[in-house]
This record gives structure tokens, sequence and C-alpha cells, in this order.
């Protein structure tokens, strides 16, 4: 017998259909950024990097967190020193796993953090829109409406 945590499986679910949605939104925003997408869901035993992107010279190690309301807080306060560990492992198996590749000596790498927002109940009706433009921002902050790039988040 599975143990309850108090989850059932259609909202284990809709949380999973969200949060792809949420990976696909971050892709598009940053592609619009001038990244490239090297990897989405690189899986390793200590868990799952959302996206590896690459603009310029820089590898960012993305983790996305999505939510439709403000009940939970902040997206990105989901991102605690115990996920960050966790991220900075798998990072570090991916690098590993890519040590031949003369390019990658040449980049500085960060772990970034994008925050979606949507405002509707599922992934269709979900939306975050971006159009491009941003206000003033400290320095490594990207906003657009629903979405929140902290770039260099953590070490």
């Amino acid at each position: 017998m599975k143990p309850d945590n108090g989850r059932s499986s259609r909202s284990t679910g809709s949380r999973q259909a969200h949060g792809r949605a949420g990976e696909n939104l971050a892709c598009k925003f940053l592609e619009s950024r001038d990244y490239s997408i090297i990897e989405t869901n690189y899986r390793s035993r200590y868990g799952e990097i959302d996206i590896i992107a690459r603009r310029g010279g820089v590898i960012a190690f993305v983790e996305v967190k999505t939510r439709l309301g403000r009940s939970h807080g902040e997206p990105f306060e989901a991102v605690g020193a115990r996920k960050q560990a966790q991220i900075r492992r798998m990072a570090e198996m991916w690098l590993a796993g890519h040590r031949r590749d003369r390019a990658l000596s040449e980049c500085v790498f960060r772990f970034d953090v994008i925050s979606v927002k949507m405002d509707g109940r599922s992934p269709a009706g979900g939306k975050a829109n971006f159009d491009g433009s941003e206000g003033t921002r400290p320095a490594g902050v990207k906003k657009i409406p629903g979405i929140e790039h902290i770039e260099d988040a953590f070490r």
C-alpha cells in the first residue's frame, strides 16, 4: 500500500503540467533574450536541472519555479539552501560528462532562477505574457509580466 502523503495523483499531475508549461515559457523567454537552450530536464541521481542554456560565454543552469497564485509566496522563494546544493551537485555531474567539450573551458558558469506566475487554473488557461518590455531593475534581475529572471541567483 502506498503511503498517503495528502496529495492525490490528479493534483500531482496538474502540478507537473503547470511545471512543464512554466518551463516551456521559460525556454521561450530565454530564447527571446538570445540564449541557446543546450538541454532541458537533465536528470542525474541527484535530481533534475530544468534548463541548461548558453548566451555568449555564459552557461546558465536554470531552475524554474511556477505558481498559479500568491498563496504560496514568490516562486523563487522555493529555491532554498537544500535545493541550491542539489542543483550544484547536478551541475558538477553535467560538467563532468562534458569535460571533453573544449568550448566549455572558455565559459563562465552560473545558477539562475526563473519565476513564472500564471494567471489561470490550467496550463492552457494559465498565461504568463512577455512582450519584451522591461522596466528599471536591479542588476541581475530581468522581469517582464509574469516572468522574473534572476541571474546568478546563488553560488
